[in-house]
């Protein structure tokens, strides 16, 4: 059984090192993850798109694209609805594809993540967690929080 282990990185090249030693202990990209603040998050990818405004620019586009094809048969009050549905959607499919992880984490860690830290989370079970702490630490990461699940 996997458990949940938060270390903090100083700077983003520790971090990028930090996460190639978890990687090379046999740590997945699917138990790995990230937080911290908005602009550090789109310093590490840029594609990475507003939490709200993706799931509004979605019904957007869904409402938009059901009043100029007319044979969609949708009304404008119609496609005002698909607009306030597609908004709803951006907020909780993130949820569905795993991004609860990156919520928690933040919530437990707020003053932390708002103060600029860059937080690594390793999904690991026991065994495998001894390995990949000591690679981590051995690259500068500090755990803030071990073995919770």
């Amino acid at each position: 059984m996997k458990s949940r282990y938060v270390y903090r990185v100083e700077s983003l090249p520790r971090l990028t090192n930090a996460m190639d030693a978890a990687r090379s202990c046999g740590v997945t990209d699917d138990d790995l993850a990230v937080v911290a603040r908005h602009d550090i998050e789109l310093r590490i990818d840029p594609d990475t798109p507003e939490p709200e405004a993706h799931g509004q620019l979605t019904g957007l586009l869904a409402g938009l694209s059901a009043v100029t094809v007319p044979t969609l048969g949708v009304s404008i009050a119609g496609a005002g609805l698909i607009n306030l549905i597609g908004n709803a959607m951006g907020g909780w499919v993130p949820a569905l594809a795993g991004d609860t992880v990156d919520d928690e984490v933040r919530r437990r860690f707020s003053d932390e993540v708002e103060a600029g830290g860059i937080l690594l989370v390793v999904d690991a079970t026991p065994e495998l967690h001894a390995r990949v702490d000591a690679a981590l630490r051995d690259h500068g990461a500090t755990p803030i929080d071990t073995g919770t699940n």
